[in-house]
């Protein structure tokens, strides 16, 4: 799926899933590994995708569907819907994150490149994060 253009990613939308998504879950077999509990899916406001004590929030992001460096890509979108509905994701976002930290959760997001890229780094982010919030 790393190697789709914007446009075969726009006609794979049907397979797209909400939860235990391959990024999750390699995730979640990561956190496994480090011997780190947590929750999937709690029942919260913005449905992150993991809690990992009392008030550490994750959320496991794909670049595309939530716009990283989407002002770099967007004009090759091929059609208004799209970009309205990252947009729209990117705006969600944004608010989520804030009223989960108004509420005072710590919030987390991982992107997707960050995780495929170098997964050592963000264990060790959540782990110093980890540390922190106790």
């Amino acid at each position: 799926m790393d190697n789709l253009t914007v446009e075969q990613r726009h006609k794979n939308m049907s397979n797209v899933r909400s939860m235990n998504t391959r990024l999750e879950l390699f995730f979640f077999a990561l956190l496994e590994k480090e011997k780190i509990r947590f929750t999937k899916y709690p029942k919260l406001y913005g449905k992150p995708d993991c809690q990992l004590g009392e008030k550490v929030l994750i959320f496991v992001d794909s670049d595309f569907w939530h716009g990283w460096h989407f002002k770099k890509w967007r004009k090759r979108m091929p059609k208004n819907y799209w970009i309205s509905k990252i947009e729209g994701n990117m705006f969600r976002d944004k608010k989520k994150f804030r009223k989960l930290r108004n509420s005072g959760y710590n919030v987390f997001r991982i992107w997707e490149h960050n995780l495929k890229k170098n997964p050592d780094k963000v264990i060790e982010q959540i782990k110093s994060l980890l540390k922190e919030s106790k």
